[in-house]
């Protein structure tokens, strides 16, 4: 695959440094929300603890002073909401059987629950969650009591268990307020998060704005000195080139050494056509652009760049141009620049296909929607391609592999290009032949600021 060269700026290293402050930032809080949260999840689980220990060892003292009418003790606990938040009771033997519960009509049931065995066999607490048939979650407390008088023997005692279920809301309240904080905090960071993406969007434009109006700046500077040096130049060439070929054609009636001297003169000719170009290349890439706009087909366009005159120096050599433009396809921009923006990469495409010795070479223009917004128009020839060091600087002015070339033809598509709010992409490979593709926009609506 060839490797592609697109002209767009490096993201600043400052929107780096902030964005890894913010990621930073972003993981330290989250880490802190997640901590707090499982701090706030065991809180809760505490306090359901310490307050079914707390009623299991009250009401063990209880059972333990009561010898008589103890059916009706968990009823009246919960009716007469002497502690706030147990949903029932019960008290069970080591085999699960119940003898009090708080609802009169569960009591002499036996019921599975391994947690009963466990406690009993081993008398120490268990709590669990449970959720009811319905649907509320509660906390359970398994805890082992001994009741003096309940093995049939004076004085001596059994080992049961009572099961405490408590309601959760209060606890919860605690895990709620963990929850709405990290709720806020996340919000806060989306907040910085949004500020980050619109200030640097915002840098992003007052950075491109600045670079547009210091490169305005130093194109007035250079379109000034450019002008008065085309000037100088121009005068002194037109004499000379009109002087040379005056001689030259005066030359074909002379005698003796007339061939040589008619060479000579041709060169004459030949350099001040050469620095002729080179005035007005110079002049198109220091100029101001002015850009006027029109609507126009494409087709029609790209067939007149096809057949425009030879550049200086001809197109020499056997090659085809192949053209596929979708029929119909308008555009609203500036024509001209346009066509000279074509112009100058297919001279550049000519010029690669002379020097990479490919006696049947081809040119290829293919244009299509790049998008809904924009055209692409895709040069390629099968020329000699760039290295790397080539394709590089191929768009800086006065760069040039050709021996006579300005060195300003890639400078002033690049140029022309972003005044008409598009963008240039090249690709090349050496031995493959070069792909530079045109991105302009179809309707131009005037600089952004990219």
């Amino acid at each position: 695959m060839r490797g592609m060269t697109v002209l767009a700026p490096p993201l600043n290293n400052k929107y780096r440094y902030f964005a890894l402050v913010l990621i930073a930032a972003t993981v330290v809080t989250f880490s802190s929300i997640t901590l707090n949260y499982r701090n706030a999840l065991n809180a809760a689980e505490n306090s359901l603890e310490l307050m079914g220990l707390g009623i299991a060892v009250s009401l063990e003292a209880t059972l333990s002073r009561m010898q008589h009418d103890r059916e009706t003790l968990f009823t009246d606990i919960i009716t007469g909401g002497q502690w706030e938040g147990i949903a029932f009771l019960a008290l069970c033997d080591g085999q699960g059987l119940t003898l009090l519960h708080s609802n009169p009509h569960l009591r002499n049931r036996r019921i599975a629950d391994p947690q009963i065995r466990e406690v009993s066999s081993k008398g120490t607490p268990l709590h669990a969650y449970e959720t009811l048939g319905t649907g509320e979650k509660v906390f359970l407390m398994y805890f082992p009591v001994h009741i003096p008088g309940e093995s049939g023997r004076s004085g001596a005692s059994r080992q049961m268990v009572l099961k405490l279920a408590l309601h959760t809301y209060p606890a919860e309240k605690i895990i709620r307020q963990a929850g709405t904080q990290a709720g806020l905090i996340t919000l806060l960071l989306g907040g910085l998060w949004l500020t980050y993406y619109f200030l640097l969007k915002t840098m992003k434009h007052s950075d491109a704005m600045a670079r547009v109006i210091s490169e305005r700046e130093k194109m007035a500077v250079l379109g000034e000195m450019a002008s008065i040096l085309a000037h100088e130049i121009r005068n002194p060439l037109g004499s000379i080139k009109g002087f040379a070929q005056y001689v030259s054609e005066q030359s074909e009636a002379a005698r003796g050494n007339r061939a040589r001297v008619k060479e000579s003169l041709d060169t004459i000719v030949s350099e001040s056509n050469r620095l002729e170009l080179l005035t007005d290349d110079l002049l198109s890439y220091a100029r101001p652009e002015r850009v006027i706009t029109s609507r126009f087909e494409l087709g029609p366009l790209v067939h007149e760049v096809v057949s425009s005159p030879e550049p200086p120096g001809g197109r020499g050599g056997e090659f085809s141009c192949a053209v596929s433009i979708p029929e119909g396809l308008r555009m609203t921009t500036d024509r001209d620049k346009l066509k000279q923006i074509l112009l100058n990469v297919v001279e550049n495409a000519t010029a690669a296909l002379q020097g990479g010795k490919n006696i049947n070479g081809r040119i290829t223009i293919v244009a299509e929607p790049a998008d809904s917004a924009a055209v692409r128009i895709r040069i390629t020839d099968t020329g000699r391609g760039m290295d790397p060091e080539t394709k590089k600087n191929a768009f800086q002015p006065f760069f040039t592999t050709r021996a006579k070339g300005t060195g300003l033809g890639l400078a002033i598509v690049k140029k022309l290009t972003e005044s008409l709010g598009g963008r240039v992409e090249l690709e090349s490979d050496v031995k493959l032949g070069t792909t530079v593709s045109v991105v302009v926009p179809a309707e131009y609506r005037g600089l952004q600021g990219k």
